[in-house]
């Protein structure tokens, strides 16, 4: 029986990555070769970027953008050539048809649950993580007004200005 439990090693190893990966700098050490990917890993990639981070009201070309952006910014370092390719090996590995990409939405979730401790899952899953919540027009469909800074910060604008949480003491 192997212990699935969060070890001191992995928790440091996720929480180094995840940092890493939040300023880009070990997104693109990790991601940079995505130019093998380009071609048939976009369509792919576009659907685990929708399967992590599913918003049923944000649309398709936000979340191309997202993936084209990532694409783009790893495309130049060779050294993360393999990431990519183990990600789309993995992942076929782990679909009954062959094809995770031509798997339902069910098989795709599942595999995608099965290699959520290896490197490349880390690594895509903040890459994208980041492009997406930092993209504008996500913000749009998600109620994000975008930073308050500008207008005096929270404090003065209203942070308790949400609509979508019952009052207090209700």
């Amino acid at each position: 029986m192997i212990n699935k439990a969060t070890s001191r090693r992995r928790f440091l190893v996720a929480a180094l990555t995840v940092s890493g990966l939040a300023t880009g700098s070990l997104a693109s050490s990790l991601l940079r070769e995505a130019a093998a990917w380009a071609e048939t890993g976009n369509a792919a990639l576009l659907k685990m970027a929708r399967l992590l981070f599913p918003h049923d009201s944000v649309p398709d070309q936000i979340y191309a953008e997202v993936v084209a952006g990532a694409l783009a910014a790893t495309a130049s370092d060779p050294a993360a050539q393999g990431l990519l390719t183990a990600a789309e090996s993995e992942l076929d590995a782990r679909s009954q048809s062959g094809s995770w990409y031509d798997s339902d939405e069910q098989e795709q979730l599942t595999a995608l649950t099965a290699v959520q401790g290896e490197t490349f899952f880390a690594a895509i899953m903040g890459l994208v993580m980041f492009g997406l919540y930092t993209h504008p027009a996500l913000w749009q469909h998600i109620g994000y007004p975008g930073s308050s800074k500008e207008y005096g910060g929270y404090l003065e604008r209203g942070f308790d200005d949400i609509d979508w949480l019952p009052e207090a003491g209700s």
